[in-house]
């Protein structure tokens, strides 16, 4: 089973995302911070992608990948950023960062699980 880690400070989007991804075969961690998120990852080496919010309280989503990509076990992990932000210099920056997909809300499952499996397609043949 491959491991998420879904990171947003809403309750209702984890919720949303775990429900549709463990249907999907997913095993769906949470984490409603980048702090939060970063210390399960220090804990679980078995994460195989990243589902990020950017606009989070304590740590925001591009700190959070910051630390993740100078992390020895983050330099891989796909990363995806799943906001209402559309700003493209916001997405520059997020792709100089090492962002591998950007999904704009609100939740579109098929375009979130398209998204995906892309993304451990090309990780798995790396």
């Amino acid at each position: 089973m491959i491991n998420i880690l879904v990171v947003d400070d809403s309750l209702t989007i984890r919720i949303k995302f775990k429900d549709y991804l463990s249907d999907h075969g997913f095993n769906v961690h949470e984490a409603s911070n980048g702090m939060e998120a970063l210390e399960l990852l220090k804990r679980n080496s078995e994460i195989k992608l990243i589902i990020s919010d950017l606009n989070m309280p304590v740590m925001d989503g591009m700190t959070f990948i910051e630390f993740v990509r100078q992390a020895e076990n983050g330099k891989d992990i796909p990363i995806m950023i799943y906001s209402t932000e559309l700003d493209k210099k916001l997405k520059e920056d997020a792709k100089k960062l090492g962002v591998n997909a950007w999904v704009s809300k609100p939740l579109d499952q098929s375009k979130i699980l398209t998204a995906i499996k892309g993304l451990l397609e090309k990780k798995s043949k790396s």
